[in-house]
């Protein structure tokens, strides 16, 4: 497409800030291809292929959207599939992608696009292309077009990720103490896991900095402090029982530090649950052997974290913090053979543990 004078248009207001990074990262994919880049709700001028993006959480590649816009389907949108979704649109890939690197091998078919096939009643990913000739007509016509007018290119794939605020995080339930009286969720989000945990005798406390979701889970939890973890410490009472870190400690700038202060505040008994993305996971590993670390709007790589953790790392750094390791529960997901036989070969030649590599995060369970 370098040259072209395709368009892509996204039509989107994202306010969360990893969400606005990955749209500057997807503007400029796109615009070092060769695309021109068209913003908010007015309708673009259509020259050459259409690219319209009205999904914050997909990850459309340049290359796929010039393979749909190729694909012979006269008068059609092209979607493609859609990794994450559901029914009809979901990518039905038994492992990965797991890192950039992954994705854009599997997003894109070894042959050229030819075939497609209509759209499912209530299917979307979210991410569209129109031909050139077919951009002008079907603007004119409105937007978001009938699913009527659209069609799947089964060999092309999107990927679409799952907003992190928003899982429930049930994992992490066996290990909060049923007995706790004070639990505090750093990081909550929309508050959906202290939600679950608030009830009689118990009281539930939200730490969320990000004001719209703070009010979202202020409806579910007793008390929301709307700021940074190492702010909300000065604020909290001593004796906190349990104090939950769902994949949060990796988004602050000095996570030792946020874990000393929460050492000063947890209860001579209470108990600190963290999960934590593993940056030393396999897959990872072999991006880094390929020469690639590419950000990602989710997961181990995410544009958002600020640090990076591996088990062992983060065992020293808990000791340095007063804390102790009393647990550790490996969160593993299927990887191919191959990768598990590379996995056990990379561990061994460098004197590390091959439990370590083959989880993508885990749960820590510390204890003063």
């Amino acid at each position: 497409m370098t040259g072209s004078s395709g368009v892509l248009w996204l039509r989107l207001a994202p306010q969360r800030p990893v969400v606005e990074a990955h749209l500057r990262h997807v503007r400029g994919r796109f615009r070092a291809a060769g695309w021109r880049i068209a913003g908010g709700m007015d309708e673009p001028e259509p020259a050459g292929a259409l690219a319209v993006m009205d999904e914050a959480w997909a990850e459309p590649l340049p290359e796929v959207a010039e393979l749909l816009a190729r694909a012979e389907a006269p008068d059609r949108w092209r979607l493609p599939r859609v990794n994450g979704g559901t029914g009809p649109q979901d990518w039905p890939v038994p492992t990965g992608p797991y890192t950039a690197l992954d994705y854009e091998r599997m997003a894109l078919p070894r042959g050229a696009a030819g075939t497609s096939v209509p759209v499912p009643k209530g299917a979307w990913s979210g991410f569209a292309v129109a031909a050139a000739e077919d951009a002008e007509a079907l603007l004119a016509a409105g937007w978001p077009p009938d699913l009527g007018s659209m069609a799947l290119v089964p060999e092309a794939r999107l990927y679409r990720y799952a907003d992190p605020a928003a899982h429930e995080r049930r994992e992490l339930d066996p290990h909060i103490p049923a007995g706790a009286r004070t639990l505090v969720d750093v990081g909550c989000g929309h508050g959906l896991l202290g939600g679950r945990h608030r009830g009689t005798g118990r009281r539930v406390i939200g730490v969320e900095p990000d004001w719209d979701l703070a009010r979202e889970a202020a409806r579910r939890l007793d008390l929301v402090l709307p700021v940074g973890a190492e702010v909300a410490f000065e604020a909290l009472r001593p004796e906190v029982d349990c104090m939950v870190f769902a994949d949060v400690l990796e988004h602050t700038s000095d996570p030792a530090g946020v874990l000393e202060k929460a050492a000063r505040v947890l209860a001579p008994s209470g108990r600190i649950v963290a999960s934590l993305p593993n940056s030393a996971w396999a897959p990872v590993l072999r991006a880094l052997a390929a020469g690639r670390w590419d950000p990602t709007l989710a997961g181990v790589q995410a544009r958002d974290h600020l640090a990076v953790m591996t088990p062992a790392s983060f065992r020293r750094m808990a000791a340095e913090c007063g804390l102790r390791v009393t647990r550790e529960i490996p969160v593993e997901v299927p990887l191919p053979r191959w990768q598990r036989w590379w996995s056990w070969l990379l561990a061994r030649t460098a004197g590390g543990a091959r439990r370590d590599l083959l989880a993508m995060q885990w749960i820590a369970i510390l204890e003063r």
